[in-house]
């Protein structure tokens, strides 16, 4: 009796163990998601090649606009990404890199992904169970490669499949026979074939298994779309219809799957019972059943992963606007323009807000590290968030859709053979060849053909920023050439500037936009306040004053 009090305690102590580590484990996770919405991202490196195989798996659906590499680069948008990615999924990673390089402007799904984001937002409830569901999903290496897996499933498909259906039958037949005669030659009958199907199973369990983990990455994407369905709120109306395929293929997959995660359990009686009921390959044929059900539904597939991680993605920007210390939502106008109140760069900590208002090209000027570059970053990456995520980190925001192209951080390809001065070339080319399509452009250049001498650059700049000034784009353009102002005087193009102040040895940045044109310089200056020795100080101005 004593015995059998301890046995029951014993059972009774593991069972409250396991409920009690669960609830823990469920907490834990909560007060993570919880702690980490509204806040700044952790740093870490993440793999782009990985992240970015929605976008080119889909790339026959990608719009003219997309963002192109160079200027992908230059604004440092992997930071941007990483900066907004709040995501509990790959899907979610994958639909958010997607969606800040795909340009296709469309008001209505902007207007759809701002409900979501409002109501996820202002929900926290729903959030944070959305949020687990996703979690379920995960970010398991495998993951990331279910488009390609779900692209190319003709290719996954086991060959032969019909010798798996023969030996399946001939196993049934020989099993039939040895129980009906029940003698020696059944019985040694019976064992050949068994033992050729057991050969079959453990020579195919392989390549089956390598398969199997993207099988199962699908199938957590078809039950949290299930679970998704099950949901009343108007955001996960779009699940509902789809129910007919996630049922059908989730049950078919479950069965398969449930094998495939029992060759993992400590249980040798499972484990035999798996090798023996595998003498009927059952496990193969049941794959490929599976694969041709996928291949059906690919269409539908490819849209519950776009739902998916939309709502992943709505929640990185929901969590994004908070953790900002100003954003608007854009309006977008008809008339070629751009106005920004209090507009700053997202990726600094501590920035510093300007307003801007363009309806025309412009040249800015100003002096070393007086804040240009990243001025006309912040210009870029809110017109991109603005089309792409409906957000800007502004006060306010009324822009015109647009393309957007920059040619900013050059550098030289010695690989292929181009100098700077070429690949400046080619960057500005490939600008000029997308306006020649009348398609509209914001253009963004940051020190125009620096690559060559101060002569020949100016008179190419001028020419090109001519050329351009009476196409359909906005062309803003970042140079320290003051000669380029003068060049330009009666054209379209508006000027300003940012400028410091000399303080007690010291040079003083406000990194203001002010309208007009700088006339300082302050090269010379830094040598000095870095501590060059003054014989170079001194020699600099002097060649300074005479040029």
């Amino acid at each position: 009796m004593e015995i059998v009090i301890l046995t029951i305690g014993i059972i009774l102590t593991v069972v409250v163990a396991f409920f009690y580590n669960d609830y823990l484990n469920r907490k834990r996770i909560q007060e993570m998601i919880i702690q980490r919405f509204g806040g700044k991202p952790e740093y870490k490196d993440y793999d782009f090649d990985d992240i970015k195989i929605l976008w080119k798996e889909l790339k026959d659906e990608r719009c003219k606009g997309d963002i192109d590499d160079i200027t992908w680069n230059d604004l440092n948008m992997n930071d941007v990404f990483a900066r907004i990615n709040m995501c509990c999924s790959s899907i979610g990673e994958q639909y958010l890199y997607k969606s800040l390089r795909n340009t296709n402007f469309n008001s209505e799904k902007l207007n759809n992904l701002e409900e979501k984001i409002r109501y996820l937002d202002k929900n926290k409830n729903t959030r944070i169970d959305v949020q687990k569901k996703l979690l379920y999903i995960g970010k398991r290496n495998n993951n990331y490669h279910v488009v390609t897996f779900l692209k190319c499933l003709d290719s996954f498909k086991l060959n032969r499949c019909w010798i798996y259906y023969f030996l399946q039958i001939m196993l049934l037949i020989v099993l039939v026979l040895a129980v009906v005669f029940r003698n020696n030659y059944a019985y040694l009958f019976l064992g050949i074939v068994f033992f050729i199907n057991i050969s079959v199973y453990a020579l195919m369990k392989n390549k089956y298994e390598i398969n199997m983990d993207l099988m199962v990455a699908v199938q957590s994407v078809l039950q949290v779309s299930k679970e998704f369905t099950q949901k009343e709120e108007t955001i996960f109306s779009e699940f509902k219809e789809y129910t007919g395929t996630i049922n059908k293929l989730t049950h078919s997959m479950a069965l398969i799957n449930g094998r495939y995660q029992r060759q993992y359990t400590a249980d040798f009686v499972e484990l035999g019972a798996m090798y023996l009921t595998g003498a009927f390959l059952f496990d193969f044929i049941v794959y490929n059943r599976v694969i041709i059900q996928l291949e059906e539904k690919l269409t539908d597939i490819l849209a519950l992963l776009n739902l998916l991680g939309e709502i992943d993605m709505a929640i990185s920007i929901a969590s994004f606007r908070n953790s900002v210390p100003l954003y608007c939502l854009p309006e977008f106008c008809k008339e070629n323009k751009i106005y920004y109140q209090e507009l700053y760069n997202p990726l600094l900590d501590n920035p510093i807000c300007n307003d801007f208002n363009l309806n025309t090209n412009c040249i800015i000027t100003g002096s070393n590290a007086s804040g240009k570059s990243t001025f006309i970053k912040a210009i870029a990456i809110n017109g991109i968030l603005a089309m792409n995520i409906h957000t800007c980190t502004a006060k306010s925001a009324r822009i015109s859709k647009a393309e957007i192209y920059t040619s900013m951080a050059i550098r030289d390809d010695l690989l292929a053979g181009d100098s700077y001065f070429v690949k400046e070339v080619k960057s500005l080319q490939r600008i000029i060849d997308i306006i020649e399509q009348d398609r509209f452009v914001v253009a963004i250049i940051d020190e125009i053909l620096r690559g060559t001498n101060t002569k020949e650059r100016v008179a190419a700049s001028v020419a090109i920023l001519r050329y351009l000034e009476n196409k359909n784009c906005i062309v803003i353009v970042a140079s320290h050439d003051i000669e380029l102002i003068d060049l330009l005087k009666n054209s379209k193009y508006d000027n300003y500037y940012f400028c410091e102040k000399s303080e007690n040895r010291e040079i003083l940045f406000d990194y203001k936009i002010h309208k007009g044109v700088c006339k300082q310089n302050n090269a010379i200056k830094l040598l000095d306040l870095f501590g060059y020795p003054s014989a170079i100080v001194k020699e600099a101005n002097k060649y300074s004053s005479i040029l």
